[in-house]
């Protein structure tokens, strides 16, 4: 594979809200639409730090949006080694789940404790779901892809 890592910003047509894709096919993570060729692509990205920040944005209103970029791109410098970190994490969680690849806000809460992230449970499944990885099913409960 000599292609660069590339994510999307697409926005939804159904609830307008944006998410991030690695191709414009697949769900939006917020109402559960189909999103297809047709969808709109806001921003390319070529890093899940910079796919973050990006979302983030688009989903907020523009009178905030330069205030929100100022201190989003603070905090995403110093990143590191979070990537592959939250990449193992979420490979634990998968391997937590249930039968069916569901899991809990309390599962994920414990094992966030025990092994010390910084951050809520809630802000990381979040992440997960901008990644694309899960999808969520309630306000307490994701479900992983593959």
């Amino acid at each position: 594979m000599t292609e660069e890592q590339r994510w999307l910003v697409v926005r939804c047509a159904a609830c307008g809200q944006c998410s991030g894709q690695r191709r414009q096919g697949g769900r939006c993570p917020h109402c559960g639409t189909a999103l297809n060729a047709t969808s709109e692509v806001v921003k390319e990205c070529t890093s899940s730090a910079m796919l973050h920040v990006e979302v983030a944005l688009a989903n907020t209103p523009d009178d905030l949006r330069d205030e929100l970029r100022r201190r989003m791109t603070k905090q995403v410098e110093p990143e590191g080694t979070q990537q592959a970190s939250m990449r193992s994490l979420l490979k634990e969680l998968r391997a937590m789940g249930q039968e069916d690849g569901s899991i809990g806000l309390e599962t994920v809460r414990l094992h966030l404790e025990r092994r010390s992230v910084d951050g809520t449970p809630e802000a990381f499944m979040e992440q997960a779901e901008v990644e694309g990885v899960v999808l969520r099913l309630a306000p307490d409960r994701w479900m992983f892809f593959e």
